[in-house]
């Protein structure tokens, strides 16, 4: 279940209109979130946006309703995943379908982590075609490694006159890089009073262990049950790197898979085709809502197609 990065305008809104099954799953993410989901649908829908989809307002609550709602649908309509990985915010809306958290206190969980976004520095991400050893020399105060994505894709993030700097750096070392969509410095130790504030409530929330396998974003080993009720271990997520290539090399190490991205877009499914396993014909992935660039007209097709290779039936 991909996070921040694999937002863009339009998403999902295409199924929003021509499934009402998907419809209702999403609303019911919205109801869980109280007024704050009524403002958040009224801006996805809109033809103006009141926020760009980049602002972490945005895309961070509108990626969990996205990947729950989808991991929903496929789950009502019959399918029993093996193992779930989340990327980032993913991994929330992951832990609530497997029953770490209700719906309502992982949505409270997510509304909570993005008001207290506002009084952080102002910062971003960057994706850098390097490894995490070859750019660590590099990395300012204030800037940290964000993401292992994949051998030679390592995403940093913080406050933006050391993100700048080390970017420069990099630059000049002849490392290539690309921003990331975000206005927020995700991943970074500049998040400490974000974590700092979420304890109480996380603390006071309960959790329990997953009726479904998890492989952790953050350890790249399977979620065990002493983590998944752990308040410490789900506050350090806007801080804790996403260890997403190696949690991915765990997910495909037990046998073979059928990768499923349950998200917008197909970022993590071009992630997964980089891995031996996927090269070899051993696993194989399939994306739900096609490419961004097909545009929300064509969800729907794409979304029966994938079904289809599922095995299930359309709603």
């Amino acid at each position: 279940m991909p996070g921040q990065g694999a937002q863009y305008q339009g998403m999902g809104t295409g199924l929003y209109r021509d499934l009402p099954a998907f419809t209702a799953a999403v609303d019911e993410v919205f109801r869980a979130m109280g007024t704050a989901g009524d403002e958040l649908r009224s801006d996805w829908l809109a033809a103006g946006p009141r926020l760009p989809i980049h602002h972490f307002r945005r895309s961070q609550p509108l990626l969990f309703a996205l990947d729950h709602a989808l991991g929903r649908l496929l789950m009502d309509r019959g399918l029993e995943p093996a193992v779930m990985l989340g990327h980032s915010v993913g991994e929330m809306a992951a832990a609530a379908l497997a029953g770490v958290f209700d719906l309502g206190d992982a949505a409270r969980i997510v509304c909570h982590r993005i008001g207290r976004l506002d009084s952080a520095p102002a910062g971003g991400m960057a994706a850098v075609a390097a490894t995490r050893a070859e750019i660590e020399p590099y990395l300012r105060p204030g800037v940290d490694i964000g993401a292992v994505n994949a051998p030679r894709q390592t995403v940093i993030a913080g406050a933006d006159e050391p993100l700048g700097e080390t970017l420069d750096a990099l630059r000049e070392a002849g490392f290539r890089w690309a921003r990331v969509q975000s206005v927020a410095p995700f991943h970074s130790t500049v998040l400490q009073p974000v974590v700092d504030a979420a304890r109480p409530l996380l603390a006071a929330l309960p959790a329990r262990a997953p009726r479904i396998t998890m492989v952790s974003g953050y350890t790249a080993e399977r979620l065990t049950d002493a983590e998944a009720v752990d308040p410490s271990y789900w506050a350090r997520h806007p801080v804790d790197p996403v260890l997403f290539w190696p949690a991915l090399e765990t997910l495909v190490a037990d046998g073979p898979r059928l990768l499923v991205e349950c998200g917008p877009g197909q970022g993590l499914t071009t992630l997964a085709r980089q891995l031996r396993d996927v090269r070899t014909g051993r696993c194989e992935v399939l994306s739900l809502l096609g490419p961004p660039a097909s545009g929300p007209d064509r969800e729907a097709e794409h979304f029966t197609t994938a079904l289809a290779r599922l095995g299930l039936t359309a709603p």
